[in-house]
């Protein structure tokens, strides 16, 4: 069984390969789209406003952080980041820090405009100053109340309202219950000659290649066990 997962149904993605396995006895982990982008709720529609702007942040969901670009998208968030932390995300809160690597407080003494020092898009940190109530001042005349809500670009908690779904996943999370799956051939422990491989299995990387390999490999692996059975 090769079926891969449900993301891209107008591909011709379908639930079949879970369908084939539950009919032979086995789990299916819960699955949902991954790698995939985060729609927002009405506190963050400001974001429809950028659009098209993209900047580096970290993101935290649970102990889990991502690492890479951020890009504001019409209906949400998107980009190598927020696809790699959609793999760990269930419905609740993130936490993005949109100053990486960055102290605010070397700047404290500066007689330079908070938009000239922060290393972001200006349209991003016009927008943010807004949401904050701040005005693009110099860090020499930011009050300690104002310099806490700056910080707080550092952890920008929200909850998203969901994600952009299979149609715009490149992967599913979840899938076949690979403690059901031998993973030395890729054969079911329950049916003798039943073989799962892929993205069918609850097997899902982040991006970089590693669901293409994982599909490769384990299709190799299951191969080879085939063909030792001529």
């Amino acid at each position: 069984v090769a079926s891969g997962g449900l993301s891209f149904p107008r591909l011709g993605a379908s639930d079949i390969g879970y369908r084939i396995a539950t009919h032979f006895g086995h789990s299916i982990t819960r699955t949902a789209p991954a790698l995939v982008g985060f729609t927002v709720q009405k506190e963050q529609f400001f974001f429809k406003e950028l659009s098209g702007a993209s900047t580096d942040v970290r993101i935290t969901v649970g102990d889990q952080r991502c690492s890479g670009a951020l890009l504001f998208a019409h209906k949400g968030i998107s980009g190598p980041a927020v696809l790699d932390a959609s793999l760990y995300w269930e419905k609740g809160m993130i936490e993005i820090d949109f100053l990486p690597d960055v102290s605010l407080d070397q700047h404290k003494g500066s007689k330079k405009n908070i938009s000239t020092l922060l290393p972001l898009p200006k349209r991003i940190t016009k927008a943010f100053l807004l949401q904050l109530g701040l005005e693009d001042k110099p860090f020499v005349k930011l009050s300690s109340d104002e310099m806490g809500r700056l910080e707080s670009l550092h952890h920008y908690q929200f909850a998203p309202a969901g994600t952009f779904g299979f149609s715009r996943a490149e992967v599913t999370k979840g899938g076949v219950d690979t403690g059901e799956v031998d993973r030395q051939t890729m054969m079911s422990k329950k049916i003798p000659g039943l073989y799962f491989v892929g993205e069918v299995l609850d097997v899902t990387g982040r991006l970089g290649g590693y669901n293409f390999q994982w599909a490769f490999s384990s299709a190799f692996v299951c191969a080879e066990q085939l063909k030792g059975k001529r």
